[in-house]
């Protein structure tokens, strides 16, 4: 698409009325905390063919928020925002949702479907084309990243158009009471990232081989929008939503045609979202996760930390520092060289969000998960990997549905892995 001078000053007039917004909004006072998500699940069959999910995204938009995604085998599922108070409630609707879903896969498909809730497509398959989602938005970013060299990972190539049909994530959006409050959160949540690569990790099988990577489904896709890193690339710490709006405007679109577009067109960790009334931070970082509960975990350290950082004023690391951390942690995860010992600060990160959930007055029900990924250094990666070693005959047909079954079996159980 060419960019012209009218789209780009279009973007820089919207953006003008939206720093203006922000600053009648400074002493607004919203719900502070409300959490929503989103969840990308992608379907294999008993063979480990990647699956059309167009007729279980029809039969399950009946009873929940579901949507078609980057790829033709996947779909994405999309909460209301919660009050923290109910966050409990979160959880069972996370169970009721897998429920329906196992439902409908069994009467949609005649043969066995599974779906994956992993951090990527464990299907060779997937490489193929012809899988992404006949829609206007995935086809004109389908044909920029056609233009982009090949991504490699330990010797293997792979082009940058199939990347996003192959990975899932799980995707956090908190909520601030004022535009101030929600700059903080986005500086905070900086911090955390390394930590959250970590402990969620979830993509070492891969196209039906195992990476050495930690976390493959961060540096592909990284690599496949021609960057070195998805942590946004600001050069301090934002002092407001006004800063932030500045760093969208200041990069040159590639399919975008107004602000909110922009926002979306690079995949960084977090983004500012300012599109829906209120000012909400979306993490975009994670893996999505095997289990309900293991979701819950991750929704209980954000929220623990970011409360009692930002209210005991909690100093900021040096970006460079953190930038440096995530990608040693996406390659060597608890085997990762920095200047900083990466399990002394998640131990005492998760122990800050632990008392920050008991100073919100709520019980942590799932933080003990992540506490256990960190005194076991493991994580739902490691555990399929291990798995697949375990399982595997010579023939990736084979084992694939065995793995893949193992952990729809874990998932319709809500049955934590640590």
């Amino acid at each position: 698409m060419l960019i012209t001078s009218d789209i780009a000053s279009n973007i820089i007039k919207q953006a003008e009325k939206l720093k203006a917004r922000v600053r009648s909004h400074a002493s607004r006072i919203d719900e502070n905390f409300k959490v929503g998500v989103e969840i990308e699940v992608c379907l294999i069959d008993g063979k480990g063919k990647p699956v059309d999910a167009k007729p279980v995204i029809e039969l399950l938009r009946r009873y929940h928020d579901i949507d078609f995604e980057y790829g033709i085998c996947q779909l994405e599922y999309r909460t209301e925002p919660v009050s923290f108070e109910s966050l409990a409630q979160l959880n069972l609707e996370f169970e009721e949702f897998i429920e329906h879903l196992d439902l409908i896969v069994n009467k949609a498909y005649k043969n066995d479907v599974f779906p994956v809730f992993l951090g990527s497509n464990p299907s060779p398959q997937i490489l193929n084309d012809g899988l992404i989602t006949n829609k206007p938005r995935y086809l004109r970013l389908a044909r920029w990243q056609n233009r982009i060299p090949d991504v490699e990972i330990d010797g293997q190539k792979f082009k940058a158009l199939h990347v996003a049909s192959a990975i899932q994530g799980f995707h956090l959006h908190l909520q601030g009471k004022n535009p101030d409050f929600t700059a903080q959160m986005f500086n905070h949540i900086l911090n955390l990232i390394p930590s959250v690569i970590l402990l969620g990790a979830n993509s070492r099988l891969f196209a039906g081989r195992v990476f050495s990577f930690h976390e493959p489904r961060i540096y592909l896709y990284d690599q496949s929008e021609q960057q070195n890193s998805g942590f946004p690339s600001i050069s301090r710490y934002l002092g407001g939503v006004e800063d932030y709006i500045d760093y969208i405007i200041s990069r040159k679109p590639v399919i975008a045609k107004d602000y909110f577009e922009l926002v979306k067109e690079r995949h960084d960790d977090a983004r500012i979202r300012i599109n829906t009334g209120f000012y909400r931070v979306e993490t975009r970082v994670m893996s999505v996760q095997p289990t309900p509960k293991t979701m819950m975990a991750m929704i209980e350290f954000f929220t623990g930390y970011l409360h009692r950082a930002i209210h005991e004023e909690q100093n900021l690391r040096p970006l460079p520092a953190i930038r440096e951390e995530r990608q040693a942690v996406v390659r060597s995860g608890f085997n990762a060289k920095t200047h900083f010992n990466i399990i002394e600060t998640v131990r005492s990160q998760l122990a800050y969000a632990r008392k920050g959930i008991s100073d919100l007055g709520v019980k942590p029900d799932f933080l003990n998960i992540l506490e256990k990924r960190v005194e076991n250094k493991t994580t739902a990666g490691e555990y399929v990997a291990r798995l697949w070693q375990t399982k595997f005959n010579g023939s990736i047909e084979q084992t694939l549905p065995e793995v893949v079954a193992d952990i729809w079996e874990r998932t319709k159980n809500n049955q934590p892995i640590y």
